[in-house]
């Protein structure tokens, strides 16, 4: 190569690199101009909270119960307003931002096809309460995704620059895509992706992820971070969404076949203690945050676990089960029924004022006399009675995992509360308080050989490739094997005698009755009941257990309106769970 073609080409690559030179120069130069970079001098950077997504929920067949869906904030950012015949750099007084303003809103409610004097009022209003000038504000909170591309097409329009100052972000908004089925269950999120009540609450944790703090600079040339916070985890849990909403909608119709103000039922498993479905009515959608954090804080949390009641009659099974565990009673035993029994000061009688004559225990349960449970509690005394009482798990927490449960009350000798007429009347269920899933897990043990599950709702957790999986656990063992099969074979015959309305033709099944008064501050309530009844089937190999509630139902008794609300659930639930009918499952049986 010639030392002449060298130069030339030498004084070329100088020329390139003195053009770009000039050019990073200038725009260096101009920095100094931009507005954005005013900021850098006093605020070089600036903290922003990273909250991942939250995990979703889905039922145990996958079915999704919550999960998050992208909505878009529309901002204005006071500072980029400009007065349409102005440059970016130039100043403006209030006369003519507030033209500006204006021009902006009737623009943005074009595009929103809103009525322009709701959108002035959004877009204008640039002071806070104190008075003090706001330097960007939130317009709109949640913006669809279709109507976000059209605004955005409108903000980056190249040849009308008035939408500049509007600015759109995305956000996350827990959304629950089957409306209020299981909310009370579920909970809610408010807009800072916190849970609160239900099992949005309780693992709140799991399904949120880690949140960091991160500084991130305003510099426009300084290195992005590549800080990224640990995604939340997805949960299963053991609620069956079909099962739910059969269970919701039998609810639903029992509240206004028998006019009742409000209602729990719950389905569960009592060989694992896994809840396929848990209801209370009246309900409430936790999609429609705005409109909830206008009502009372009790409309959200879970009436199954956090509301404490008188449970009545059904509190006779538990009754009955610490007499038969004792030892001093058989199912053989007698007593004389009077129809009153006087102890601690006061008059017992049975629900209907009769005097039944001489009963064995069956014969007990299926008349529900008052006065028979009162003669078996008093008989094994205080310790004894509250003993076994207790070991049911009565007047303790479950610790079921979903929040606000409350632990019910049980009164023993010694409490400042506790009068000898408590022993009696406690075994009728007056003077103690349960909650709904206090009464099904504690009884669930009589359908589960003596063995009390832990109550639960979470089945598995999915964190990235690995999965954990709940396991059933025991709570304890009230009564023998032995006594639970004959307490159970006890409530079977004795149900077809007490009320005909629970039984589903060709299922074996077995349950109780409750009717309980309501306490007043002076008294109980002389026209208002809570009714209930607690069943479970099939009674050869049983695979769920119910209990349900009503609240101040017409007619008043437990064995004309909960008892029926449990059969036409066990319609459904023995079609939904593939539950043959006694006589083909013991063919099929006999088969193999």
């Amino acid at each position: 190569m010639s030392s002449a073609s060298f130069l030339s080409r030498f004084r070329i690559l100088l020329l390139g690199l003195s053009v770009c030179a000039g050019v990073i120069m200038y725009k260096l130069a101009s920095f100094q101009f931009d507005e954005s970079l005013k900021l850098i001098a006093v605020e070089p950077s600036k903290v922003e909270v990273l909250r991942p997504p939250r995990g979703n929920i889905y039922d145990r067949h996958g079915q999704v119960l919550a999960m998050n869906t992208v909505y878009y904030e529309l901002g204005i950012d006071y500072d980029r307003v400009r007065y349409r015949d102005y440059n970016d750099d130039d100043v403006i007084d209030d006369q003519e931002r507030q033209s500006a303003l204006e021009s902006v809103a009737l623009k943005l409610a074009r595009e929103l096809g809103q009525p322009y004097e709701q959108v002035a009022h959004l877009v204008t209003e640039a002071t806070n309460p104190s008075g003090e000038p706001l330097k960007h504000k939130i317009i709109i909170s949640f913006v669809h995704s279709d109507m976000r591309e059209v605004l955005q097409a409108s903000i980056d329009d190249e040849y009308d620059l008035e939408l500049r100052c509007l600015s759109l972000s995305p956000v996350l908004l827990r959304t629950y895509p089957n409306g209020s089925l299981a909310a009370h269950v579920l909970g809610l999120v408010h807009y800072n992706q916190i849970g609160y009540y239900g099992v949005e609450d309780y693992y709140n944790d799991i399904l949120s992820g880690d949140t960091i703090k991160a500084v991130q600079p305003v510099v426009p040339f300084d290195v992005e971070m590549e800080l990224q916070a640990d995604l939340g985890a997805d949960i299963y849990l053991t609620l069956d969404r079909e099962v739910q909403f059969a269970t919701e909608q039998v609810l639903a119709n029992s509240l206004t076949e028998y006019s009742a103000s409000a209602g729990t039922i719950i389905v569960a498993n009592p060989n694992t203690g896994e809840i396929l479905a848990m209801a209370s009515m009246p309900n409430f959608d936790p999609n429609d945050v705005d409109a909830l954090l206008n009502k009372p804080p009790y409309t959200w949390h879970n009436p199954a676990v956090s509301d404490q009641f008188e449970p009545g009659s059904v509190f006779k099974v538990l009754t009955m089960a610490a007499a038969l565990q004792s030892g001093m009673f058989v199912p053989q035993s007698t007593y004389l029924d009077t129809g009153h029994f006087e102890y601690g000061g006061i008059l017992i009688n049975n629900w209907d004022g009769r005097a039944w004559g001489l009963q064995d225990m069956t014969g007990l349960l299926s008349h529900s006399l008052n006065v028979g449970a009162a003669t078996l509690s008093t008989t094994l005394g205080p310790q004894q009675y509250y003993d076994y009482v207790s070991a049911f798990g009565i007047g303790r927490l479950t610790n079921v995992d979903a929040a606000g449960e409350e632990p019910g009350h049980l009164k023993r000798p010694g409490d400042p509360d506790w009068h000898d007429a408590d022993l009696a009347t406690n075994s009728f269920g007056q003077g103690v308080a349960t909650t709904s899933l206090q009464m099904i897990t504690s009884i669930s043990a009589i359908a589960n050989g003596g063995a009390i599950m832990h109550p639960h709702l979470l089945l598995e957790v999915h964190d990235g490739d690995a999965i954990y999986s709940s396991q059933p656990q025991i709570m304890g063992r009230p009564v023998s094997a032995e006594v639970a099969k004959t307490l159970a074979d006890m409530l079977a015959e004795s149900l077809a005698q007490e009320t005909k309305l629970a039984l589903v033709d060709g299922y074996s099944l077995i349950g109780k009755t409750g009717t309980a008064q309501i306490p007043m501050p002076y008294g109980y309530d002389p026209e208002r009941t809570i009714a209930s009844f607690v069943g479970w089937g099939p009674a050869d190999d049983p695979q769920f257990i119910v209990f349900v509630k009503l609240d101040a139902p017409t007619p008043i008794w437990g064995s004309m309106t909960a008892a029926p609300t449990f059969a036409d659930l066990v319609r459904r639930l023995v079609v939904l769970m593939d539950i043959p009918p006694d006589n083909m499952r013991r063919l099929a049986a006999n088969l193999e």
